[in-house]
């Protein structure tokens, strides 16, 4: 019993160890472990002043910036058009009723939340930009090769 107690801490100890990677302040790292408690495959990176954090959580993949307080900055969230909000959604699905959507990125920070949608098309692709309320504007096109 003392040998399985002994290896469960041992075990503990290393995913804490890879948690709280060197460098990461200790603010930062509580703020990321309270807010994304199922989070999977965890990197940190620095970015200037920022931290910088790549995980899933929920088969979505995402990039969380935070400042040194342990505030969130800015988040990138990548997934596919199920995750988009269905007024957004609705209003890609009519505009762009000969287009299938490829992927969504959603961009959040203190400005707003803005869904960049990738749409494939059968000679083309583009990336649409919506707000919440689906105002959909395009940022770029592209002919397929």
């Amino acid at each position: 019993m003392k040998k399985i107690i002994l290896a469960a801490f041992a075990l503990v100890t290393s995913f804490t160890v890879m948690a709280s990677d060197p460098g990461v302040d200790e603010k930062v790292l509580e703020a990321f472990n309270k807010t994304f408690q199922q989070a999977e495959n965890v990197t940190w990176s620095t970015d200037g002043d920022n931290y910088q954090v790549k995980f899933t959580q929920n088969e979505i993949a995402s990039r969380v910036y935070y400042n040194k307080e342990g505030q969130i900055i800015k988040s990138f969230r990548y997934y596919h058009e199920d995750g988009l909000p269905l007024l957004v959604l609705s209003k890609v699905k009519t505009k762009y009723s000969d287009k299938k959507i490829y992927g969504v990125t959603e961009v959040s920070s203190d400005e707003g939340t803005y869904y960049y949608i990738t749409l494939e098309g059968d000679d083309d692709w583009m990336e649409v930009k919506s707000d919440s309320y689906g105002s959909l504007r395009v940022e770029k096109k592209f002919k397929k090769g």
